[in-house]
């Protein structure tokens, strides 16, 4: 397969998966925002909760024990921004982005396996850029860490056929893995890498580091930033052992590292625990499990590389026995989560076939208000319409307890004054997620009508729109004293929100016909 065949084929496979959601326009707004002297915690923000899953992703990081230091609960997005900084938040997002593009959708070829790897290796990078003394940004080390791999996975996940051959040869023939890529491919992964990312509009800095470079040619003069990526890379390839013909021996990538940051081979193999440890703690929240974490020990001959995958072992086995003690806690304490998962696959099945059978919006709108009532831990999920003047919103649809409360609340014309909080949500046509009415002052900060007329708990609201047009709105809440919204009640809604986008996405376009 030549070059230019390779790159058509990537391209039509992402025009059939619908591209990566890493290169959707909510990070290159992330971008933009976090990069500009005029951005805001407030901007930055409002451009992550248009995003509803990066969204609670962000904010149940910025609550977990890695990121969290004594600054009480969060619980909006804004406080999140400030806490963790635009840098770090910027970086986050994309690892949550990235990770989410690549589905299991070919269990043999491990795709969650490889993010894993990027991971720890952008952890890795970073982590030595603070410590070392030559002057370089870590946020930009862990970008050019996180991305240097992409070549590899964006190839098993568009040609997986290709790549099982790739794997192959690699068992097999003794020619250099960049080789087998390039007769096969027609390109190098890293050079795919980077074709691709520039093609998504990536920096020239962030691409230069995704070049091939030479062991030989790796001093303390070398460029810490270009050097980081390849060298991270290789040293979690050696400790996960996909370095078949040992190109890039260990003992030597740790002396490169040392000799090119001016850190010291002990304190390098004490940065690559500290790492693990910490992408071990995380790694739940990014999406990942940690079971992909552990690397097989088995004796290579190399002592300190041995004791250095010994000690990884042991730290990922511990980490996974946490996670599967919390799966059988919550088997334990009830079965919902079975019930709902079937209850789940069985709606998403009814809603394709209504979709695809170009079934009418009345009859998938019903279908998603009672999906998530039955499906979630929220007690009631109701559909809103805007008439065509904006200045009405009335209830279509109700599902759950206590609903003519509701009812009458969401029955309402926009205040005179253009003040009314619901409206100026749809308009901006983000994301409005409050976990709890009694965290963060949310009580204070909502409409107080709606605090008591509405008895809720916690609630989500997504704007429904059609085209350009904001026609509506999505919603659920839990009553008071049931407790506050969870993130599988969020991930539930979420996913029956999805199919209902997409359905007005056919209408709009069936309409425009």
């Amino acid at each position: 397969m030549k070059y230019t065949e390779t790159l058509k084929n990537i391209h039509h496979s992402l025009d059939r998966l619908g591209d990566l959601p890493v290169f959707s326009a909510t990070i290159n707004r992330i971008q933009q925002i976090s990069s500009s002297d005029e951005g805001d915690a407030m901007a930055l923000a409002m451009a992550i909760m248009k995003d509803t899953g990066l969204s609670a992703r962000l904010l149940k990081l910025a609550n977990s024990s890695a990121y969290k230091r004594g600054q009480g609960n969060v619980s909006v997005i804004s406080r999140a921004v400030v806490l963790m900084g635009f840098n770090q938040i910027k970086s986050i997002s994309l690892t949550l982005k990235l990770i989410e593009s690549f589905h299991d959708e070919h269990p043999d070829l491990d795709v969650p396996g490889m993010m894993m790897r990027q991971f720890l290796s952008a952890n890795m990078a970073k982590e030595l850029a603070l410590k070392s003394k030559k002057s370089i940004d870590p946020e930009e080390a862990y970008l050019a860490a996180l991305l240097f791999g992409l070549g590899e996975i964006v190839v098993a996940c568009t040609l997986p056929d290709e790549y099982r051959k790739l794997l192959s040869l690699k068992k097999t023939s003794n020619k250099s893995w960049p080789l087998i890529q390039t007769e096969v491919l027609g390109i190098s992964f890293n050079a795919l890498g980077r074709e691709m990312a520039a093609g998504w509009g990536y920096p020239k800095q962030v691409l230069h580091t995704m070049s091939d470079v030479s062991m030989n040619q790796l001093d303390e003069h070398s460029n810490l930033l270009t050097s980081l990526p390849f060298l991270c890379n290789g040293l979690v390839h050696q400790i996960y052992g996909k370095d078949l013909r040992n190109e890039q021996p260990y003992d030597q990538l740790i002396d490169a590292i040392s000799d090119v940051s001016g850190i010291s081979f002990d304190d390098v193999g004490e940065v690559a625990i500290q790492c693990f440890r910490q992408v071990s703690k995380v790694s739940r929240t990014y999406g990942l499990k940690a079971q992909l974490l552990i690397p097989e020990y088995v004796e290579s001959g190399n002592a300190v590389k041995d004791e250095m995958v010994r000690k990884l072992a042991f730290l990922a086995h511990d980490e996974a026995e946490q996670d599967e003690s919390e799966l059988s806690d919550n088997v334990q304490s009830t079965d919902t989560p079975v019930v709902c998962s079937q209850g789940q696959l069985a709606y998403l099945n009814q809603l394709t076939e209504l979709i695809g059978s170009e079934g009418t919006i009345h009859d998938i709108f019903k279908l998603v208000v009672e999906a998530i009532h039955q499906c979630s831990g929220f007690d009631r999920s109701l559909l809103c319409l805007l008439n065509k003047k904006k200045d009405h919103l009335a209830v279509k649809m109700i599902e759950g307890k206590k609903i003519e409360a509701l009812q009458r609340y969401f029955e309402r014309d926009r205040s005179s004054k253009g003040g009314d909080l619901f409206f100026r949500v749809m308009e901006k046509q983000v994301t409005l997620l409050v976990n709890d009415l009694e965290d963060e002052g949310w009580s204070d900060r909502l409409p107080q009508d709606f605090v008591s007329q509405t008895e809720c708990q916690g609630f989500v609201l997504i704007p429904l729109v059609m085209g350009k047009r904001v026609i509506g709105m999505l919603y659920a809440d839990r009553l008071k004293g049931n407790g506050p919204v969870s993130d599988n009640d969020f991930n539930i809604f979420n996913r029956f929100a999805t199919q209902t986008r997409l359905a007005l996405m056919y209408a709009d376009s069936k309409a425009k016909r």
